[in-house]
């Protein structure tokens, strides 16, 4: 069974901690009799190491799994030792850095977590630099500015988003569609991706230039520098991707090849707020960068949402990310290039 003496493992980063203790203590609530599995991989050890300390600290019983010494890579259904230790856990985390072709035993273990009632800490893809700043938030001030942001766009005649670069996009929100909210804190059952910070629902429709250059859309290997220099621009009418174009070579084509495969995933399905204030730029961690302050659109999958009306989705999403945007409501603006307005931080 590996353990914090296994060779993966070295001495835990101090830099690391106060992320690995924010995730542990006040975002999964891990107490004494809690028991605990984490899974993990050889390219996480760095973080899975802090994760172990904290767990320590908190004098809970943990039992830890590196994917590699478990099984070949990539995995496609995790093995029933991983299950049972599930079976008999009260907390469960997964970071771990994925390969292609193990979506599958991800998408089952999270639909696990309701029937094991587990409080599980989903952190695909978690970096050293993401536990240094998306896992330093202060995730119950999050909550508070998720329900204060839900009830403004819940009364809201006219969203608009913008950016210096040219993004100028109007949403139309459904009042029908559910509002999810996302902000780090796990209760019994349910599960988070962590860093977090977002609330999330599915428009009515889109119109407008959307100017991506934050995160790649695709599972392309696009740096966020060069998206910054070359970004793409989508164009959307009723909802639906009509033009993608410029970006670094090739990703425009990517874009609109998967779009053009299957119509549901050229359907805007997501609206998203990104609501981590203390994130200040995108470090081209997928995981964090669509929590920065501002509001994104997706393609495809509604996923997310508990109970959306609309009965089209996709099992993909093409996530479209900016810097510095600016959101508007009813004229007034809550985002400003990319911070919150302070009049509203004072009221969380």
């Amino acid at each position: 069974m590996p353990n914090s003496a296994d060779p993966c493992f070295s001495r835990p980063n101090s830099k690391l901690m106060r992320g690995a203790r924010n995730a542990i203590e006040n975002c999964l609530g891990v107490e004494r009799d809690d028991r605990v599995v984490l899974i993990c991989d050889e390219a996480t050890a760095e973080v899975a190491s802090a994760l172990i300390a904290a767990i320590d600290e908190r004098k809970a019983s943990r039992q830890v799994f590196v994917l590699e010494r478990c099984v070949e890579r990539p995995v496609t259904d995790l093995p029933s030792e991983i299950w049972t230790a599930l079976g008999g856990a009260t907390v469960s985390l997964y970071a771990v850095t994925p390969q292609p072709g193990e979506q599958s035993h991800r998408s089952e273990l999270v639909s696990k977590v309701e029937p094991l009632k587990l409080r599980h800490a989903h952190m695909v893809r978690i970096t050293p630099d993401a536990m240094m700043q998306g896992m330093l938030a202060d995730y119950r001030r999050i909550g508070r500015l998720n329900e204060l942001m839900i009830e403004r766009l819940s009364k809201a005649s006219l969203v608009r988003i913008r950016s210096a670069k040219g993004t100028d996009i109007i949403v139309d929100l459904d009042p029908s569609e559910p509002w999810d909210s996302s902000a780090g804190i796990i209760l019994p059952g349910h599960w988070y991706n962590l860093p977090n910070g977002e609330i999330t629902t599915c428009p009515a429709s889109v119109q407008g230039v959307f100017i991506c250059d934050a995160m790649a859309p695709t599972e392309s290997k696009v740096r966020s520098d060069l998206l910054l220099r070359k970004p793409l621009r989508i164009e959307l009418v009723d909802g639906v991707l009509a033009l993608a174009s410029g970006g670094p070579p090739g990703l425009a084509d990517e874009v609109g090849a998967m779009a053009a495969g299957e119509s549901s995933l050229s359907r805007v399905g997501m609206f998203g707020v990104g609501t981590n204030f203390e994130l200040l730029m995108p470090i081209g961690d997928p995981l964090q960068d669509m929590y920065l302050p501002g509001a994104y659109l997706a393609l495809g999958s509604i996923s997310t949402l508990k109970t959306p009306r609309v009965t089209w989705s996709n099992r993909q999403q093409m996530p479209f990310t900016a810097r510095r945007t600016t959101l508007e409501i009813d004229g007034g603006a809550v985002i400003k290039d990319g911070r919150y307005v302070q009049a509203l931080l004072d009221m969380i």
